[in-house]
């Protein structure tokens, strides 16, 4: 895939619901070189540092990104860009955290076994491609459709009375999900799937997330949720996961055709953003400020849709941000229809049909993706996460706002 770095900010300068002629905050140039270089060398150097040595960089980072903000904070008098700028800082210190534990895990040696040619081609894809396709036998899927008729049931029913919110359409705990995680977790052994994700990770996996969701044509509110357009753009949802590393897989419980909601992904697009270090952290969390029920931006920006690209309010402050720091990890929301950046997008998507059973395995964090709108018939899939046991309450976590 092209470079899209400046496809993407030029996508903002044209974008009629972006385009709201506001000044960005300039940026502290020097300070900002600074974290960019501290973070790269963080990663790099991961599992060489002590405890102590990696705290000293922790604050490094976090002081010289607090003097980063104080830095926009000064160029402001509006309360709700003041708060906008608290909530976006108190959510990068938060990941920073998690992402330098993540970068100083100690890999696990000599634990998967990719004896079998597929699993060692298959293992080989997801390192290099960020995911690749499979199918469960016919069998395995029966088994986990039968688990799943009670539940499917109800999500229909729920469907059919116009109740079509995600918790209505969904369920991610209980009897029903332990039993097909079961099931998935012994598929996915045989399959070697977990030898693949092992071997990815540097950590021994099961799968720890799952939920069950029905997807139905009823389901109509994407197509106006963004105004002043005729169409939304081809590449609507399309997302990166917030977490420094998301492993996850999409399966199919019923055929899908391009007509009944297939995902879809863009390999390479994260590759060929060519973000620096903070604008990745800046846009894998910039969508959750105002989320919190005691924000003042939560009325101030009034969410309907994930991300909040229906409001104003927050495309006024997310345009306040330098252009080097401007990123939105569901940016597939604020591509300009019939722009070059969707029709680069476009060109390498891979959309996954099949029959049921068919799935992917990828890493949500790394992996451009979206879910399937739907125009008619339905889609029965599960989404899944995978995670070692120390993070299981992060798995739980992201599972509660996975897509």
């Amino acid at each position: 895939m092209k470079q899209i770095n400046t496809l993407l900010e030029g996508n903002y300068r044209c974008h009629p619901a972006f385009n709201l002629a506001l000044p960005s905050w300039n940026a502290p140039t020097e300070k900002l070189a600074a974290f960019n270089d501290i973070y790269a060398a963080a990663q790099e150097l991961g599992v060489t540092l002590d405890t102590s040595s990696r705290q000293d960089i922790r604050q490094d980072l976090e002081q010289l990104l607090s003097d980063i903000f104080r830095t926009f904070e000064a160029q402001t008098d509006d309360a709700y860009e003041t708060r906008f700028l608290l909530e976006l800082k108190n959510a990068c210190l938060r990941l920073i955290g998690e992402e330098l534990v993540w970068y100083a895990r100690q890999p696990r040696t000599r634990f998967v076994s990719l004896s079998d040619k597929q699993i060692r081609q298959d293992a080989i894809r997801l390192q290099q491609n960020r995911h690749y396709f499979g199918c469960l036998p016919a069998p395995a899927v029966a088994e986990m459709r039968k688990l799943a008729e009670s539940a499917l049931a109800q999500c229909r029913a729920n469907a059919a009375a116009g109740r079509l919110r995600r918790e209505d359409l969904s369920i991610n705990a209980g009897p029903t999900v332990r039993a097909i995680r079961n099931v998935l977790n012994r598929e996915f052994k045989a399959l070697g799937v977990l030898d693949a994700v092992s071997a990815y990770t540097g950590c021994k996996i099961r799968v720890t997330g799952l939920a069950l969701e029905l997807s139905v044509p009823q389901a109509t509110w994407w197509k106006n949720t963004i105004a002043n357009l005729e169409r939304p753009p081809r590449t609507l949802y399309a997302h990166l996961d917030e977490t420094i590393s998301c492993p996850k897989a999409i399966v199919y419980l019923s055929d899908v055709t391009e007509q009944n909601g297939p995902t879809s992904c863009y390999p390479g697009a994260y590759e060929a953003m060519q973000l620096n270090p903070l604008q990745e952290i800046i846009g894998r969390i910039v969508g959750t400020v105002g989320s919190q029920s005691d924000s003042p931006l939560k009325e101030y920006y009034a969410k309907q849709y994930h991300q909040s690209v229906n409001s104003e309010n927050f495309r006024r402050h997310f345009m306040r941000l330098p252009a080097c720091l401007r990123f939105n990890s569901h940016m597939g929301w604020d591509v300009m229809p019939d722009s070059e950046l969707e029709s680069t997008l476009m060109a390498d998507e891979i959309k996954m049909t099949g029959p049921a059973g068919t799935f992917i395995t990828f890493d949500g964090a790394r992996l451009l993706h979206r879910g399937g709108l739907m125009q008619e018939g339905e889609r029965v899939a599960l989404q899944v996460i995978f995670s070692n046991s120390t993070f299981t309450e992060r798995a739980v976590n992201k599972l509660k706002r996975m897509l």
